[in-house]
């Protein structure tokens, strides 16, 4: 069975893997904030997640995320622009189409906070788009590129629209929410 075996064995966020990866890039240096290199990095981040495709992602990614680089969602954790590179191509193989528009951008110290939308066509999930909201924690290094990064949102909106897992999330909730009636 090791043919079996994947080398994305972390396959959901840890929170003390999410500590420890903010930990280790809290002394490393970022830009100024509210200079043209700010202004620069925002905007290229934003390009990047306009057209979440695969060819855009390998054209852009270097761009935007350090070698070192630390990646989270509420499916993998990945480490390393190689490997993150590969999780995006991967995950974008069954998107028709997949843009994320950015609502809002809020900076705490060093930390920025993304809010955005995806608007998502799959292949595996048809009857229209898929569209969630989300948050993206993110830290950048002096050279404005992306040193960590822990996307927040809720995966059941496309998980509702999947063959056979739609059903069993679906299931979850109904109970759920007729437990909360009174």
């Amino acid at each position: 069975m090791t043919g079996c075996k994947s080398k994305y064995e972390n396959t959901a966020p840890d929170i003390n893997a999410c500590k420890a990866a903010l930990k280790r890039v809290e002394t490393v240096k970022s830009f100024q904030p509210e200079s043209e290199t700010e202004e620069t990095v925002l905007k290229r981040f934003e390009a990047f997640y306009a057209d979440y495709s695969a060819e855009a992602i390998k054209a852009g990614i270097r761009d935007v995320y350090a070698d070192e680089a630390w990646f989270a969602d509420p499916f993998h954790v990945v480490e390393g622009i190689d490997d993150i590179e590969h999780y995006f191509v991967v995950m974008a193989e069954p998107v028709e189409s997949c843009t994320f528009t950015i609502d809002s951008v809020n900076r705490s110290g060093k930390d920025y906070f993304f809010r955005w939308t995806m608007v998502l066509h799959s292949k595996a999930a048809k009857g229209g788009p898929i569209e969630a909201l989300g948050v993206s924690h993110v830290r950048f290094n002096e050279a404005g590129k992306i040193i960590y990064q822990h996307d927040y949102w809720d995966t059941s909106v496309m998980m509702d629209r999947l063959p056979v897992v739609g059903y069993w999330t679906r299931l979850v909730k109904n109970r759920i929410a007729k437990g909360l009636e009174k």
